[in-house]
């Protein structure tokens, strides 16, 4: 009989897990939310389509770079090469370089988890309130049905470090690891447009700003859409403002956008603003560990990007980790 294991999250870390468990246990995800990606998320509206979390991503890795191939074949990877400037206020653009690939999946960033999920056992708008062992195993509370679900083997949450910390219990073998890792917030603003901006770039760095990225993201591969731009705040001006009015801060980053564009974009029919709370890991050289967290005696452990940086890859290599460390060490029963 397989060993049966929870996962929490069904972002790029939980799904890689699950899939490198998927011949030794059997594994059950649960997702808060109603599709799979975690921040490789797409929001769409009418005919607009914004990828509101993750932009893209590179694959420094061997690792990655061979996970990625079969999806780049297929196409549901592709390489982006968006024109690419640098913008301040009362200063002119100048071009940037990117010196490696950057990939975004296609036709839209949850694309490529989407295809990991396929085979997976992924239950969806479940959100996992609480924890509790028994003398058959854990058992997962739902905190939306008040459902249970268990007995498991063993649980991992794939939940940002904040979330994992409240979740797991205080005796968790490396929760002063958990408590120790800071993570920033970050704004997306959406706006879709009745026809293109015309602007000679395609995304944008910006300097000195409450904003940190532009992207017009309807340039991306396979984005057959209406004219779209995405654009995020800086982790630092986010923190600041993560409990501010949430239409206050819109109106102050449309703002600051028209000042940057020095144009009026009032005439953008899709207006929307999404605020991540857990975007951005604070890397502490002094914080070390595998790739994961894991406590063998309470078959509890932990993976995600923020065990290792704040990137798509980071979160790949989270995930494989883990399911190494699982498939190596545990003592299946």
């Amino acid at each position: 009989m397989k060993p049966t294991i929870a996962i929490i999250g069904a972002g790029l870390s939980g799904l890689s897990l699950a899939n490198g468990l998927k011949e030794h246990a059997s594994v059950t995800i649960f997702e808060k939310a109603g599709g799979v990606g975690g921040r490789m998320s797409t929001r769409y509206a009418d005919n607009f389509y914004f990828d509101h979390g993750a932009q893209f991503f590179t694959a420094r890795s061997k690792s990655f770079q061979r996970f990625l191939k079969p999806f780049i074949e297929k196409q549901i990877v592709q390489e982006w090469h968006p024109k690419i400037v640098t913008l301040e206020v009362g200063k002119k653009a100048y071009k940037r370089d990117w010196f490696e690939p950057h990939y975004v999946a296609s036709s839209k960033m949850n694309m490529l988890c989407k295809t990991l999920s396929k085979e997976a056992d992924v239950r969806l708008n479940v959100q996992i309130a609480k924890l509790t062992r028994e003398l058959d195993g854990w058992f997962l509370s739902d905190s939306y049905q008040e459902e249970r679900y268990g007995p498991f083997d063993w649980v991992v949450s794939s939940a940002p470090a904040p979330q994992t910390q409240v979740l797991f219990p205080q005796d968790f073998a490396e929760h002063e690891l958990i408590e120790n890792k800071k993570m920033q917030g970050c704004y997306s603003l959406m706006l879709g447009f009745p026809e293109d901006l015309k602007l000679n770039w395609n995304a944008a760095k910006i300097k000195n700003s409450p904003i940190g990225w532009i992207a017009v993201n309807s340039s991306k591969p396979l984005r057959d859409s209406g004219y779209s731009l995405l654009v995020q705040t800086t982790n630092e001006w986010a923190e600041s403002n993560i409990e501010t009015d949430q239409n206050t801060v819109q109106a102050l980053l449309v703002e600051e956008l028209g000042t940057l564009l020095q144009r009026n974009i009032s005439d953008a029919v899709y207006k929307n603003l999404h605020r991540w709370r857990y975007a951005n890991t604070v890397v502490d050289e002094d914080l070390e560990n595998n790739g994961y967290c894991m406590d063998e005696k309470m078959q509890l452990a932990a993976c995600g990007d923020w065990c290792i940086g704040s990137h798509v890859e980071s979160a790949y290599l989270s995930g494989c980790a883990l399911s190494l460390a699982l498939k190596k060490n545990i003592k299946w029963k």
